[in-house]
């Protein structure tokens, strides 16, 4: 299978998707698929090398937000070499340009938010949340009702993705996370576990 895998950044520094594509790239390529990743990352950097082919197609524009010209160009000419297109994370360009690219053609696409429509985010950050309200409609809204699946790692995430914003319609699927923790996590994580969080 050839799957291409679509993230802002593999920048290890931000967090737990970059480590996230990176171990399920690494566990693709040991059962023979090809596990390509696209970012938006500068050309120059040099995060994720390791796990094969990377295409940079930064620098952004925008801010966070991290718009580039390049990416719709580049995935209405390339997508079509793959079987799926899978998007990592929300309301950052990425998204709305592979519901642009592959928008009418065979190419699915498959949206992992990695916990982004949790309704946390809307009591904790309640000016964030009211940005995401005006962005939802034209945007994010479109990008997960046309995907392929929207996937989730568990039964609670996937109800608690239906409480944030207004329209919201999916085809929603569980797939676990299917990474392992990372090295000297099991205490925090265990605890965590334990308190119901």
């Amino acid at each position: 299978m050839r799957l291409l895998q679509i993230i802002v950044s593999m920048n290890p520094a931000h967090g737990g998707t970059s480590e996230y594509v990176a171990q399920v790239c690494r566990a693709l390529v040991d059962l023979g698929d090809v596990a390509d990743i696209v970012t938006l990352d500068e050309p120059s950097a040099t995060w994720g090398n390791e796990l094969g082919r990377v295409f940079r197609l930064g620098p952004t524009r925008l801010g966070k937000y991290g718009y580039s010209d390049k990416l719709v160009g580049w995935m209405r000419k390339h997508a079509t070499q793959y079987d799926a297109v899978i998007v990592h994370g929300l309301w950052q360009y990425h998204g709305l340009a592979t519901w642009r690219a592959l928008s009418g053609t065979k190419v699915p696409y498959y949206v992992f938010p990695h916990g982004m429509l949790d309704p946390w985010f809307k009591q904790c950050f309640p000016l964030k949340h009211l940005k995401k309200q005006l962005y939802w409609p034209w945007a994010e809204y479109r990008v997960l009702r046309d995907a392929s699946a929207v996937l989730f790692t568990c039964e609670e995430e996937r109800l608690l993705a239906r409480q944030s914003f207004g329209q919201y319609r999916a085809n929603e699927v569980v797939v676990g996370c299917g990474i392992s923790r990372p090295q000297g996590a099991h205490k925090w994580i265990g605890a965590c576990e334990g308190a119901g969080t």
